[in-house]
């Protein structure tokens, strides 16, 4: 004992040198790497070349003339701003409200992804595997059928919208139908369970109802295009011009056009993930309550052949989708037999597990969920925009988007970890009532989150303001394009400009988020 107490003092300065050691080593190998050179600081042409760029840095390009002198001012030498000046307005301005619309859509989307990515929530759910296998085999199912409906509604609303007073009728009887169907039609749920044409008939209502809505909406969609466009041209003409600006408000017959044109290109994919919700969600229930009421051969039998399916539909997507990447000569090598084989070896596995026994669906969803947050998080904006501008062209457009996307995994990711942190007491209060599991997150989780969210949301809001001004540099729109060609030309006083409203624009925001962030929380 005495001879390790010894060596124990001597064992930990030997391992405290070795770590001294290793630390130089990584240091010095970073100078070495990162081309350190103390020689370019002494060099006098670069002092020169320094502090006139910092001269130019600091006499920004702001007024037209650059001076003028109060006591002989003549009417020739009028105030006024300069084009750089202009332009940076505009741009910053611009830049502000790309990333509020990338904060905003990037928010609402990101919510209820949040949920899924909350282990909390997540490590709860379970269920026997026939039931997560019926889903995935209807998931597939419910998606082509909402497609298909809403392309064919979407279609047919196209054909009535060219003609405004003959699409408004239509509309107005489709939402009468649509309010008839509702009030007085039979219902999926009868008290005469025996009546197989009642629920039928109630089914058939749900369908038509739905088929209407989708029309109803589709065909609102191409009216609200049309009036769009009028407003436009009608506001154009009423513009009233305010020396280098003019008071026009065709943004709002813009606005009115851009979102009717939305909804009727997202229509179809939403719908689709509607109805594959819903179809996943039946899927889930009718196969929990099929196997629990069987027992012993039959259970087994009904869970090995929705486990081939199940895993039949998943391996088939994934090679689908890496014979669209790659485009290979024989894609049934990647789509069809691999889908059979491994659907086939799932199947015969579990026949040796319990039917019954719950499985951790909500932890495969959390690592899944988790997992895309972290991917997309890990590419920065700047590539996103890259390809983005390569979809859509560039402007602004591609780098509201690219904003988007990166907004809605950073947000989720944040999101997620305060649903993960909140108190388990209203939860488990709300839970002892009785409650179901939507009630326990509308009651439970929801009030403790909201002031969080929020406050998350104007921070966000302030890093797109700073993100938008780099992505420009790609032609993601916004002041960094115009800032990055002002660099590239040496137009170090036009930068300064820029340079001077992205600091203004930064701090005001930052100030306004935190004034609003103690007020919430």
């Amino acid at each position: 004992m005495k001879v390790e107490a010894q060596k124990t003092p001597a064992r930990h300065a030997a391992q405290t040198f070795l770590a001294f050691v290793i630390i130089f080593l990584v240091y010095a190998f970073a100078v070495q790497v990162t081309e350190v050179n103390l020689d370019k600081l002494r060099s006098e042409n670069r002092q020169t070349q320094l502090i006139g760029v910092l001269r130019f840095l600091a006499d920004p390009d702001i007024t037209n003339p650059d001076l003028i002198d109060p006591l002989f001012v003549t009417e020739s030498d009028s105030f006024s701003l300069t084009e750089t000046t202009v332009n940076t307005i505009n741009l910053i301005i611009e830049t502000i409200f790309m990333a509020l619309l990338a904060t905003t859509i990037g928010t609402v989307l990101a919510i209820p992804a949040s949920f899924l990515a909350a282990r909390n929530l997540m490590a709860e759910v379970t269920a026997p595997l026939a039931s997560f296998m019926l889903a995935l085999t209807l998931l597939p199912i419910g998606g082509g059928l909402g497609l298909l409906g809403a392309r064919q509604m979407v279609g047919l609303a196209a054909n009535f919208g060219e003609q405004t007073g003959l699409a408004f009728i239509i509309l107005v009887i489709t939402l009468s139908v649509i309010w008839l169907l509702l009030r007085y039609g039979p219902s999926v749920i009868n008290e005469d369970e025996s009546s197989a044409e009642i629920m039928a008939l109630g089914i058939g209502r749900i369908v038509l109802v739905i088929l209407s809505g989708l029309f109803a909406l589709a065909l609102l969609a191409a009216l609200g295009k049309q009036t769009g466009e009028w407003l436009t041209i009608r506001l154009n003409e009423a513009a009233v011009p305010l020396g280098i600006f003019s008071l026009n408000f065709s943004f709002l017959g813009n606005f009115v056009e851009v979102v009717s044109d939305l909804i009727s290109l997202t229509l179809p994919a939403v719908t689709a993930f509607l109805v594959a919700f819903v179809a996943m969600t039946m899927g889930s229930r009718y196969g929990q309550e099929a196997v629990l009421r069987m027992k012993g051969a039959p259970a087994r039998l009904l869970t090995a052949v929705l486990t081939f399916l199940g895993s039949f539909v998943v391996v088939y997507g994934i090679g689908a989708v890496l014979n669209w990447l790659y485009q290979f000569d024989n894609p049934a090598n990647w789509t069809i037999w691999p889908a059979i084989i491994l659907g086939g070896l799932a199947a015969a596995g579990t026949l040796f597990l319990a039917p019954k026994r719950p499985f951790a669906i909500g932890s495969v969803i959390y690592a899944i969920s988790r997992s895309i947050f972290n991917i997309l998080r890990s590419i920065e904006p700047l590539i996103m925009a890259i390809v983005f501008v390569v979809w859509v062209g560039l402007g602004p457009f591609a780098g509201v988007m690219a904003l988007t996307l990166h907004t809605i995994a950073a947000l989720g990711k944040l999101f997620s970890e305060q649903i993960e942190g909140i108190s388990e007491g209203p939860i488990e209060a709300i839970t002892s009532t009785g409650a179901n599991r939507l009630q326990m997150v509308v009651f439970g989780v929801i009030p403790q989150i909201i002031p969080p969210y929020i406050a998350y949301t104007l921070y966000r809001w302030d890093i797109n303001v700073r993100m938008s001004t780099i992505i420009g540099f790609v032609g993601g729109g916004g002041i960094g394009f115009l800032l990055s060609q002002s660099i590239r030309l040496l137009r170090y006083r036009d930068a300064s400009v820029m340079m001077l409203a992205i600091a203004i624009v930064v701090t005001a925001l930052d100030y306004i988020s935190a004034r609003v962030r103690t007020r919430i929380i």
